[in-house]
């Protein structure tokens, strides 16, 4: 805590009181000036004389840390020459004469993919506080109407606070310095090298020998997290090189294909090994707020691995009972060398944004998942691919090695397990990827999969359409997600509002977990993938069917899209950016099928008229309509109104009634209303919300028969189906947040 308030050891006190968890050394603290540094120490290095805040010799500069320097030996032997006095052998004080000597400089002489800290210079009222390249480890702030700071290595160390109101998330590869965030570290593309197949196994062979050899440089006991596959194997394998004691830890089903593989290749080759089976689904879920609260997270791809972080609960309680505090992972090959199943169907391009994504993303999915669990037991997990060396090694490989395709198959991590083949054996070596629950013997992503019925069956239609309204800025998607997140908000984790921004790297559709796919299934897997959209299309086989005769027919893809008008006079950047995710869409879909799709946007003018009450003139050239006409065409898009499309219609038929009766009755009808006081201008909002469906229901038939060989594209959720054309249906995302709001009333 800096700033001008009284009481900080008090409150710094509350603050490690929430993550008592993770030290084992506790309520370490020290005010100095205006500040108050403190920690949950988890003793690793300089175990006896490594006390937080650690200062330098006049007492002048505190640091506290969570992580680990594995260069610490080598930099504290350059510090001692240039004339600093050491007090410990701890890799913290190394963090306060490194200040000394270099300032915020300090961060490029770190080796490690492990830390966070804060430096206090009580000569200067300055602070320095600083996060690792790719968020490995945690790190959160927050300030007050007061002007104090807080930082916290979990939300619930900040969302605690009374005074805190909003939580904000420390990006990775930044600092913060005199109330400025900086960034130090960019992760931008790299540029691909040229390297051959042998040269390049070798020296990844190399690389990973040293991450390893540098993570199991302990005098402690080091367990291995192991599923038996490749990268977990790989880790086990090299650090039994260099590490007397070590011992693997399992987890799964009996008879589950992580657990058969990594207990035969323990026992084949004498490895100490403990293995643990989690309960069944029914029993893991009794422990659900447990998991939400250790978490962190509702983010639809963070509650995917909230199932998962089930089973790494149970991982990480197994290493616990073996006293450990050091665990390897090998978290981050996947992302690093492209080892998720939905690298196979993407371009060299394609691929190399998507690695982007993911990599970009792991501070708060994979690397989130792995920090909460083990933490939560007290453990410190490293993670060896992240060593900057290997990094940049894969960063700069060329996709053709990281995906080779041979007699039309492609192996995904194929370097990988060339440089693995010296020490893994076959059946290990060249194993396919599985989804860590469904390696375990659970049920994993896929729709109904680990936890989601039992979520959903906690919440009732009332109940979520409810939340869907009062919380629509969080974008709460499913029931599954809905119950997740009363869980969230039980804890007080919605002062962390970031988590309403989507991750970028969701999963693309489980479809592209199937090798060998099609160019049919290539194009129905970027059309529907999750980086695009929010939900599985409707209508798949029908999707399927337009996809194959575009193909057949070298024709393109035919889609076509309602879109809204309202008060906006200008086309601005929420436009903009709705058509650059179509367009991204369109440049996947052409790599595979050049014609790519024709995408008709219809405008809705006749919607807009109903809302405004003929308040407004839509029609005229410098209005909205008129300026969207002209911006979608000139960016190649066909744009048509529907008043002009369709005849006059009758909305006061018996079959558009009754379905007016049915939508009343429905759990979506107070959205519907609510949607109507913001944009509908009569007085009375449900006859307006009754006006508006009975239009849309009218419509329906007519736009099946006019595009009833096309595909809809719509920013509405599948709940509001029933107002949509019965056609197959994509459901895209308009923005980089992973949201669906509708550009036409986005302002600017």
């Amino acid at each position: 805590m800096w700033g001008g308030a009284s009481g900080k050891e008090a409150t710094v006190h509350q603050m490690l009181f929430a993550i008592a968890h993770r030290g084992n050394s506790l309520y370490e603290m020290e005010e100095a000036g205006s500040c108050c540094l403190g920690a949950n120490r988890l003793a690793i290095v300089g175990r006896s004389s490594g006390k937080q805040p650690m200062k330098n010799e006049d007492g002048s500069v505190l640091a506290a840390f969570n992580g680990e320097i594995f260069n610490h030996g080598q930099l504290k032997a350059e510090l001692e020459v240039k004339g600093h006095k050491y007090q410990s052998d701890c890799d913290t004080e190394t963090l306060v004469h490194l200040y000394e000597e270099y300032g915020e400089g300090m961060l490029s002489k770190l080796d490690s993919e492990m830390f966070a800290f804060v430096i206090y210079d009580k000569k200067k009222d300055s602070l320095l506080a600083a996060r690792d390249r790719w968020g490995v480890k945690p790190l959160y702030w927050a300030h007050d109407n007061l002007g104090n700071f807080y930082f916290g290595s979990e939300i619930k160390a900040l969302s605690c606070l009374p005074q805190v109101k909003s939580v904000k998330l420390f990006p990775p590869g930044h600092y913060f310095k005199n109330c400025k965030m900086a960034k130090y570290y960019s992760a931008g593309n790299q540029a691909k090298g040229k390297i051959g197949e042998e040269a390049a196994a070798k020296m990844l062979r190399g690389l990973v020998d040293n991450a390893v050899k540098k993570r199991v440089n302990t005098d402690l006991p080091v367990g291995v997290f192991l599923s038996g596959g490749l990268d977990s194997t790989a880790i086990l394998a090299t650090a039994l090189k260099y590490c007397k004691d070590v011992t693997a830890i399992i987890a799964g089903k009996e008879g589950s294909e992580d657990v058969k593989f990594a207990r035969r290749y323990c026992e084949e080759n004498r490895i100490k090994y403990i293995w643990r089976q989690p309960p069944d689904e029914e029993e893991l879920f009794k422990s659900i707020e447990k998991i939400v609260a250790m978490a962190e997270s509702f983010d639809p791809n963070v509650i995917r691995l909230i199932r998962q972080s089930a089973i790494s609960y149970c991982i990480a309680e197994a290493a616990k009972e073996l006293n450990l505090r050091i665990v390897l992972c090998g978290e981050g090959a996947d992302e690093l060398f492209l080892g998720y199943p939905e690298f196979k169907g993407l371009g060299k391009n394609a691929a190399a944004e998507r690695q982007n994504a993911f990599l970009k993303d792991l501070h708060r999915t994979q690397f989130q998942r792995v920090d909460r669990t083990a933490m939560h037991f007290t453990i410190e997990v490293r993670a060896p691919f992240f060593d900057d060396a290997i990094v940049k090694f894969a960063r700069e490989l060329p996709v053709n090695l990281s995906i080779r395709e041979e007699n039309g198959q492609k192996t995904e991590k194929y370097i990988l397990r060339k440089a693995m083949e010296d020490r893994l054996p076959p059946c290990i070596c060249w194993r396919k990827k599985a989804v860590l629950s469904e390696g375990a013997g659970y049920r994993g992503n896929q729709p109904g999969g680990l936890f989601e019925e039992l979520a959903s069956a906690k919440i009732s239609d009332e109940e979520f359409a409810k939340m869907q309204s009062k919380f629509s800025a969080w974008n709460i998607h499913t029931k599954e997600e809905a119950f997740y997140f009363s869980i969230f908000r039980k804890f007080g984790f919605d002062k962390a509002q970031f988590n309403s921004d989507r991750v970028a790297s969701n999963r693309i559709s489980s479809m592209e977990k199937k090798s060998g796919l099609s160019t049919e299934e290539e194009i129905f897997c970027r059309l529907t993938s999750k980086k695009h959209c929010r939900f599985h299309p409707k209508k798949e086989s029908g999707t399927r069917q337009l996809i194959r005769q575009a193909i057949a027919k070298k024709k393109p893809i035919e889609l076509f899209m309602l879109w809204g008008v309202w008060k906006k006079e200008t086309v601005g950047g929420a436009e903009s950016t709705a058509l650059d995710i179509i367009d991204e869409m369109q440049s996947e879909v052409q790599e595979i099928h050049p014609p790519g799709f024709r995408l008709t946007l219809v405008m809705a003018d006749t919607h807009a008229t109903l809302n405004l009450m003929d308040k407004m003139s839509v029609y005229g050239y410098d209005s909205y309509l008129g300026a969207f006409e002209r911006y979608a065409r000139a960016r190649g898009y066909c744009a048509v109104r529907l008043s002009e499309s369709i005849p006059k219609i009758q909305a006061d038929t018996k079959e558009v009634q009754e379905g007016l009766a049915r939508v009343r009755q429905s759990g979506y009808w107070p959205i519907l209303v609510a949607s109507a006081r913001k944009y509908y201008e009569g007085e009375d909002k449900e006859a307006g919300a009754g006006a508006y469906v009975a239009r849309r229901l009218a419509e329906k038939p007519i736009l099946e028969r006019a595009f009833r060989k096309a595909i809809f594209l719509t920013y509405n959720g599948p709940r509001f189906d029933a107002l949509a054309p019965d056609l197959p249906t994509i459901y895209p995302i308009s923005n980089w947040k992973r949201t669906s709001e509708k550009p036409w009333f986005a302002p600017g």
